[in-house]
Protein backbone atom coordinates (compact mmCIF):
# COMPACT_ATOMS: atom_id res chain seq x y z
CA UNK A 1 0.00 0.00 0.00
CA UNK A 2 2.76 2.32 0.88
CA UNK A 3 4.51 1.74 -2.55
CA UNK A 4 1.45 2.94 -4.52
CA UNK A 5 0.77 5.79 -2.21
CA UNK A 6 4.66 6.52 -3.51
CA UNK A 7 3.90 5.80 -7.16
CA UNK A 8 0.99 8.05 -7.14
CA UNK A 9 2.57 11.18 -5.64
CA UNK A 10 5.53 10.63 -7.77
CA UNK A 11 2.84 10.68 -10.30
CA UNK A 12 1.74 13.80 -9.45
CA UNK A 13 4.33 15.44 -9.00
CA UNK A 14 5.58 14.72 -12.14
CA UNK A 15 2.58 15.98 -13.79
CA UNK A 16 2.70 18.68 -11.91
CA UNK A 17 6.09 19.69 -13.19
CA UNK A 18 5.07 18.81 -16.88
CA UNK A 19 2.60 21.85 -16.70
CA UNK A 20 4.32 23.98 -15.38
CA UNK A 21 4.99 27.01 -17.97
CA UNK A 22 7.82 29.16 -18.59
CA UNK A 23 8.94 31.42 -16.09
CA UNK A 24 12.06 34.09 -17.57
CA UNK A 25 14.24 36.52 -15.53
CA UNK A 26 12.67 39.67 -15.92
CA UNK A 27 16.33 41.05 -16.41
CA UNK A 28 16.26 38.63 -19.73
CA UNK A 29 13.17 40.45 -21.40
CA UNK A 30 15.32 42.42 -23.97
CA UNK A 31 16.60 43.02 -27.29
CA UNK A 32 20.64 43.78 -26.92
CA UNK A 33 20.30 47.01 -23.95
CA UNK A 34 17.16 47.95 -24.47
CA UNK A 35 14.36 46.72 -21.95
CA UNK A 36 10.81 47.73 -21.12
CA UNK A 37 10.48 49.74 -18.15
CA UNK A 38 14.08 51.76 -19.09
CA UNK A 39 13.71 54.99 -19.20
CA UNK A 40 13.35 57.71 -22.32
CA UNK A 41 16.46 59.26 -21.10
CA UNK A 42 18.31 56.22 -20.90
CA UNK A 43 17.48 54.82 -24.10
CA UNK A 44 18.85 58.47 -25.80
CA UNK A 45 21.42 58.34 -24.31
CA UNK A 46 22.58 55.37 -25.35
CA UNK A 47 21.23 54.78 -28.84
CA UNK A 48 20.71 59.11 -30.02
CA UNK A 49 17.47 60.43 -31.47
CA UNK A 50 15.63 58.05 -33.79
CA UNK A 51 15.37 58.23 -37.14
CA UNK A 52 11.71 58.76 -36.63
CA UNK A 53 9.19 59.66 -34.59
CA UNK A 54 5.36 58.94 -34.59
CA UNK A 55 4.09 60.19 -31.49
CA UNK A 56 4.99 57.75 -29.06
CA UNK A 57 6.50 55.26 -31.19
CA UNK A 58 10.34 55.89 -32.03
CA UNK A 59 12.08 53.76 -34.64
CA UNK A 60 16.01 53.60 -35.45
CA UNK A 61 17.85 51.18 -37.82
CA UNK A 62 17.41 47.91 -35.99
CA UNK A 63 14.29 47.94 -33.54
CA UNK A 64 11.18 49.83 -32.55
CA UNK A 65 10.26 51.15 -29.10
CA UNK A 66 7.13 52.79 -28.06
CA UNK A 67 8.01 55.09 -25.32
CA UNK A 68 4.78 56.65 -22.92
CA UNK A 69 5.23 58.67 -19.38
CA UNK A 70 9.17 58.75 -20.17
CA UNK A 71 9.88 54.81 -20.77
CA UNK A 72 9.91 52.22 -23.27
CA UNK A 73 6.49 50.32 -22.72
CA UNK A 74 7.35 48.10 -26.00
CA UNK A 75 10.67 47.36 -27.97
CA UNK A 76 10.84 44.90 -31.12
CA UNK A 77 12.73 43.98 -33.68
CA UNK A 78 12.81 41.90 -37.21
CA UNK A 79 16.75 42.56 -37.57
CA UNK A 80 19.04 39.85 -37.19
CA UNK A 81 21.42 41.75 -35.69
CA UNK A 82 19.87 42.43 -32.16
CA UNK A 83 19.50 39.28 -29.43
CA UNK A 84 18.24 38.80 -26.54
CA UNK A 85 20.72 38.33 -23.46
CA UNK A 86 20.27 34.65 -24.33
CA UNK A 87 21.22 34.92 -28.08
CA UNK A 88 18.04 34.52 -29.26
CA UNK A 89 17.75 36.04 -32.69
CA UNK A 90 15.18 36.49 -35.51
CA UNK A 91 16.07 34.10 -38.21
CA UNK A 92 16.47 31.10 -35.47
CA UNK A 93 14.62 27.92 -35.73
CA UNK A 94 11.54 28.37 -33.29
CA UNK A 95 13.39 25.34 -31.47
CA UNK A 96 15.53 27.36 -29.77
CA UNK A 97 12.81 28.94 -28.17
CA UNK A 98 12.01 25.79 -26.58
CA UNK A 99 15.57 25.21 -25.44
CA UNK A 100 16.26 28.42 -24.51
CA UNK A 101 12.81 29.34 -22.34
CA UNK A 102 10.89 26.17 -22.08
CA UNK A 103 7.12 25.53 -22.99
CA UNK A 104 5.58 28.95 -23.62
CA UNK A 105 3.10 30.78 -21.16
CA UNK A 106 0.71 31.07 -23.69
CA UNK A 107 0.63 30.05 -27.73
CA UNK A 108 -1.53 31.91 -30.67
CA UNK A 109 -1.96 30.55 -33.94
CA UNK A 110 -2.21 33.34 -36.61
CA UNK A 111 -3.13 34.07 -39.77
CA UNK A 112 0.31 34.70 -40.72
CA UNK A 113 1.97 32.21 -38.17
CA UNK A 114 2.50 31.17 -34.59
CA UNK A 115 2.63 33.72 -31.51
CA UNK A 116 5.27 32.60 -28.81
CA UNK A 117 4.70 34.35 -25.04
CA UNK A 118 6.76 34.19 -22.03
CA UNK A 119 5.70 35.92 -18.98
CA UNK A 120 8.69 37.32 -16.63
CA UNK A 121 8.94 35.21 -13.10
CA UNK A 122 7.15 39.03 -11.54
CA UNK A 123 4.53 39.11 -13.86
CA UNK A 124 5.49 42.40 -15.09
CA UNK A 125 6.96 41.83 -18.80
CA UNK A 126 6.61 39.68 -21.61
CA UNK A 127 9.04 38.67 -24.56
CA UNK A 128 6.78 37.31 -27.54
CA UNK A 129 8.10 36.12 -30.74
CA UNK A 130 6.50 35.47 -34.42
CA UNK A 131 7.14 32.14 -35.80
CA UNK A 132 6.53 31.88 -39.61
CA UNK A 133 7.47 28.62 -41.49
CA UNK A 134 9.06 27.82 -38.67
CA UNK A 135 11.54 30.12 -38.31
CA UNK A 136 12.05 33.39 -36.13
CA UNK A 137 10.07 36.04 -37.63
CA UNK A 138 9.95 39.31 -34.60
CA UNK A 139 10.78 39.58 -31.20
CA UNK A 140 8.73 42.07 -29.01
CA UNK A 141 9.36 42.77 -25.64
CA UNK A 142 6.93 45.03 -23.47
CA UNK A 143 5.58 45.59 -20.01
CA UNK A 144 2.64 43.45 -19.18
CA UNK A 145 -0.56 44.80 -19.31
Amino acid sequence: MKKIFIALVCGVVLLGSSLCLAAVDGGKIALGSIYPGMSEQDLLNAFGQPTHRDGDDWTYPNFKVEVEHGRVEKVSTRSESITTPDSVRVGLPATALNSTFGSADKVDQEYDGVEYEYYSNDGTKKIEFKVVNGIIAKITCKLKD
